[in-house]
């Protein structure tokens, strides 16, 4: 559907429109409070802009945008996988949904802000790479704050496992002054030095690559030098802290020293909250940006 009917059908004059950028379609909703930038490409939100405030979220200088190549920044949608495929690895990294074109299911307005729901069913596409019939929502909710809700239905006679992140990308003014509060007393799992360990530390500090999975369902915050960004999420037992450090940066050519203003604090069902959804059942991922 182009933009032109995209406005026809679902924009709210000085609420939500839809326009063209690069090889999509994005849409842009305003709230009283805010400003937030959502592709069609991916259901990837793009941007959380406050009322005079910088962006909350970090899209890299360097992001690629071209079909069957993820969005270098936001909120990617790792689904109905997290990294790699546990059985092929030559199927696409954090799954499909975030390199599918997904359709606008429904705009609408409240009293405190704007929504706009996106849905991905099951195609000849999707069977080839996950065989189950399904359908996924995307639910983009605007207020002073950014809520993301994603939705999985099983449409299948049959159970299947999800894990899945909304990986969140957050935009920091420097890695090296940051620090993550939320996560002490919490058993990670660390996927750069491959090993389990817990946090001690109030606050946690970075300045070289970090990669954790931690079993955590609480709020975290960001405290950056100039605002703090609070991140509560719901049905998630995961939470992923990544930075990629300055080596591996340097061999990404969508991000390079981009990983310097970058945190990625993410809502995940991973590890051992891997989800088992029912045939005819669903479950919700969600995180709140604030």
């Amino acid at each position: 559907m182009n933009p032109e009917t995209l406005n026809t059908q679902f924009g709210i004059q000085n609420k939500i429109s839809f326009k063209a950028f690069e090889h999509t379609t994005i849409a842009t909703l305003k709230s009283e409070q805010a400003t937030a930038v959502v592709s069609l490409y991916g259901a990837h939100v793009l941007s959380f802009t406050p009322n005079n405030e910088e962006d909350v979220l970090f899209v890299s200088p360097h992001a690629v945008y071209n079909e069957g190549k993820a969005i270098r920044g936001g909120i990617p949608i790792c689904w109905p996988w997290f990294n790699v495929h546990p059985l092929d690895k030559s199927l696409p990294s954090h799954g499909f949904a975030r390199i599918s074109t997904w359709s606008v299911i429904s705009t609408n307005t409240s009293y405190d802000g704007v929504q706009l729901e996106l849905g991905l069913s099951a195609n000849s596409d999707t069977i080839k790479l996950w065989p189950y019939q399904f359908e996924a929502r995307l639910k983009i909710s605007l207020n002073d704050k950014l809520t993301v809700e994603l939705t999985t239905i099983n449409k299948d006679d049959k159970p299947f496992d999800v894990s899945a992140a909304l990986h969140s990308y957050f935009n920091i003014s420097d890695i090296n002054t940051v620090a993550l509060e939320g996560l002490e007393g919490m058993t990670y799992m660390d996927d750069v030095a491959n090993c389990d360990s817990t946090q001690h530390e109030k606050e946690l500090r970075f300045g070289r690559r970090a990669d954790r999975r931690y079993k955590a369902v609480g709020t975290t915050i960001i405290k950056d030098a100039n605002r703090n960004i609070e991140v509560t999420k719901g049905g998630s037992g995961i939470t992923v802290v990544w930075n990629p450090g300055e080596e591996l940066a340097m061999q990404m050519p969508d991000l390079l020293d981009g990983y310097k203003n970058m945190l990625c604090v993410e809502a995940a069902n991973s590890l051992d909250d891997t989800i088992t959804i029912q045939a005819g059942k669903q479950h919700t991922l969600s995180t709140t940006i604030g």
